[in-house]
């Protein structure tokens, strides 16, 4: 049997007023739609539930028994109603999320503040990693999101990409010529090196860069503020995506896309066999909503 809740309010509210013509007027609807529609719900209940005179209906035994259900039924309808609001006012619980250090700095604060104010009840755990160490983590459900590159084994993850940006050289004027970033060129500057197993390594091997020589002799940091730090300190260029060069720290710098071009793209990712919590989604939901507002480099685009 399924009852609908516009049933049970049709329901409750005529037998509350007892008169067909009030119960239509407050239910907005005309007296013999009203009517018809208890004909239809009596007629799916098995019984009748009105005694109908001249000027009242009255409630039959079998009306009388299913009324303090029909109310129960109405109530927990209201209240799942407001636990699920798009305010999420009774969306409680707690999402881990795993990221990196770029979007993690540079998109996420944003977000957390506009989630944390729609949503005060949900506690929110941050884990900073690298796009291999976040799918792995989301693969053993060690967190209920990652937001990374779809590095390694993601079979079993849904990816919803929320981002595409270029790879390229990142240095301050007058420091070092990054003008063009072309195969040619790039070998012959001081270039920071990239821990072996970030995203950003793995698609420079994956394309056979002329960068992974250079690379390789120069200083390793695994720390996105370290790298801007030495890039602004003369030490190195930078070997970054667009998305890690829209960090305050990089502004002032010179930012130029490699040649051919590279590209990195960003997913937030969940495991396909696992039901998505309420509070994981409206997270989910309130980082592509903030996207458009965060302050990224114009060689960003933006897919979600």
């Amino acid at each position: 049997m399924n009852l609908s809740e516009r049933q049970l309010r049709l329901f409750v509210t005529t037998a509350a007023l007892g008169n067909i013509s009030r119960a239509s007027e407050a239910l907005h609807i005309s007296q013999p739609a009203l009517t018809r529609a208890i004909a239809v719900f009596e007629g799916q209940m098995g019984a009748p539930l009105f005694v109908r005179t001249t000027r009242r209906v009255v409630l039959t035994p079998e009306g009388e028994a299913f009324l303090p259900t029909a109310k129960r039924l109405l109530a927990d309808l209201a209240e799942a109603g407001r636990m699920f609001s798009p305010q999420g006012l009774g969306i409680k619980g707690q999402v881990t999320v795993a990221v990196g250090s770029s979007f993690g700095s540079i998109v996420l604060p944003g977000a957390i503040a506009a989630f944390q104010a729609a949503y005060p009840g949900v506690r929110l755990r941050v884990v900073d990693d690298n796009s291999e160490g976040i799918a792995r983590k989301v693969r053993l459900a060690d967190v209920d999101l990652g937001i990374g590159s779809a590095v390694g084994d993601v079979d079993a993850l849904a990816c919803r990409r929320l981002l595409t940006a270029p790879l390229g050289l990142l240095a301050p004027p007058g420091h070092f010529d990054i003008t063009d970033a072309d195969a040619q060129g790039v070998p012959r500057l001081p270039l920071l090196r990239e821990s072996a197993d970030t995203s950003i390594m793995q698609l420079l091997r994956m394309h056979g860069s002329a960068l992974l020589a250079p690379m390789s002799q120069g200083v390793e940091v695994s720390s996105l503020a370290i790298q801007l730090a030495l890039a602004e300190a003369g030490v190195g260029v930078a070997v970054l995506s667009a998305l890690g060069a829209s960090h305050p720290l990089a502004r002032g710098m010179r930012f130029v896309p490699l040649q051919p071009q590279v590209e990195r793209e960003l997913f937030v990712m969940r495991r396909r066999d696992r039901p998505q919590s309420l509070a994981a989604r409206a997270f989910e939901d309130a980082v592509v909503r903030h996207l458009p507002q965060a302050a990224l480099r114009p060689e960003v685009t933006i897919s979600a």
